[in-house]
């Protein structure tokens, strides 16, 4: 019985001490593990970092000058060294990024570097390297310039028939910013438009164009464009409106204003420097002859009359021939009419178009002797004229038209400008 119980006490002994080698073995991995974890080798890493790219306070307060460069940001790959433990912790948050700019002292580019040290009470690392180590600047004094803007686009690209109007653009100056160096030697800023390859228009065209600037060894990369008195608000294109037009051969012809009701149409001939007129006009329109201006009867006298009309602006149509600038006119009227002199009263001139709160006074006219063409057959006949003085359209001088309405003959007009100083109160 007592051989029995010494046996139980020495296995169970075996059995303990079986269980506090086990033990000990897991407890020797695990401060292996975190002994291994604490002062083992150092580990590295790359963090990524976006930067806002900062040069100027020190330079422009030094030196007077502003920097350029082709980016806002830039993405730094930096390599940092540490213990494992601390290493996984590591972020860009932990990292101070500086452009170094102490040999700036000339303009032009220059490369700036970049350092990048552990921040103030970081954990245990170290920075390695840095890629990019630095970062192209131009550095200078800044310069704005006003310029026309130049269109650029191919004129043979609209369909047989079809030529382009005048261009319209959003913009037709813009300011352009930058380093001095290269804005002095701009030539000109340009828009130009790029169709379809092959592209052959019959309706109008409008698109977004990007504006660019020309001249010997400018950097444009460095350059910004503004809109004139909104410079702080940069833009890269404007819009630009090529309207396309139908060629057409128009019939010249002038209206002319103010004909006397009896007055016979027969006695009347006009002609023209030029009949017709090779012009582009939209598709759309229902225009068929180019009215290139207006004649009044108050400027026509017997015998020959001599008018020059600019045709370059024409409303709706545009003159394809780049040589035909001016038409001239000629009107004659046959002599078969007697001019006469009729005298006015300023008191019968009739003021209208004036505001209810004031009261105008006729100061003074121009003449009183009014010229009257009238038909020899009328020539004996009593002449009198009704005078207005219309004010509706103010006058910043105080002098305003006169407009006669003649009595006594219905193929008679008056022949002349005349006009009234007025006072109002």
């Amino acid at each position: 019985m007592a051989d029995n119980k010494k046996g139980f006490s020495i296995r169970r002994l075996i059995f303990n001490d079986k269980y506090l080698i086990i033990t000990s073995l897991l407890l020797a991995v695990l401060v292996w593990v975190i002994t291994s974890l604490n002062i083992g080798t150092n580990e590295s890493k790359t963090i990524k970092v976006d930067v806002p790219i900062s040069l100027g306070d020190e330079v422009s307060e030094q030196l007077g000058m502003q920097y350029y460069t082709l980016q806002n940001t830039i993405e730094l790959n930096v390599t940092v060294t540490g213990p494992k433990y601390a290493i996984g912790q590591v972020t860009g948050n932990d990292l101070n990024v500086k452009f170094d700019t102490s040999n700036v002292n000339r303009t032009g580019e220059q490369s700036i570097p970049i350092l990048v040290t552990k921040s103030k009470n970081s954990i245990d690392f170290s920075v390695e390297s840095v890629y990019p180590s630095s970062v192209d600047a131009f550095f200078d004094v800044n310069e704005s310039k006003l310029f026309d803007l130049y269109l650029k686009y191919d004129e043979d690209a609209v369909a047989d028939g079809y030529t382009f109007g005048e261009p319209v653009l959003s913009e037709d100056k813009i300011v352009v910013s930058g380093p001095k160096t290269y804005v002095d030697k701009i030539d000109r800023a340009i828009v130009d438009v790029t169709f379809s390859s092959g592209e052959k228009l019959t309706e109008p065209y409008s698109a977004e164009s990007q504006i660019s600037v020309e001249g010997t060894g400018v950097e444009a990369s460095y350059l910004t464009y503004a809109a004139r008195n909104k410079e702080d608000k940069p833009i890269s294109t404007v819009t630009v409106s090529l309207p396309v037009l139908k060629v057409m051969s128009l019939p010249v012809s002038v209206d002319i204003n103010d004909k006397p009701s009896g007055f016979d149409s027969s006695k009347m001939r006009i002609y023209y420097s030029t009949s017709k007129l090779q012009a582009g006009v939209l598709d759309s329109s229902s225009i068929k002859s180019a009215t290139i201006g207006s004649i009044s009867f108050s400027d026509l006298k017997t015998g020959i009359n001599k008018f020059t009309f600019d045709v370059t602006d024409l409303e709706g149509i545009t003159v394809i021939d780049e040589d035909v600038k001016t038409v001239d006119v000629t009107v004659s009227v046959d002599r078969d009419f007697t001019s006469k002199t009729v005298t006015i009263n300023p008191s019968d001139i009739k003021i209208t178009g004036v505001a209810k709160d004031k009261t105008a006074t006729l100061s003074n006219v121009s003449s009183r002797r009014i010229t009257v063409y009238v038909p020899d057959a009328d020539k004996d006949a009593k002449i009198t004229l009704g005078v207005k003085c219309d004010m509706g359209n103010e006058s910043e001088s105080g002098t305003y038209p006169l407009t006669f309405t003649v009595k006594g003959s219905t193929s008679a007009w008056v022949y002349g400008d005349y006009t009234a100083d007025v006072a109002i109160k």
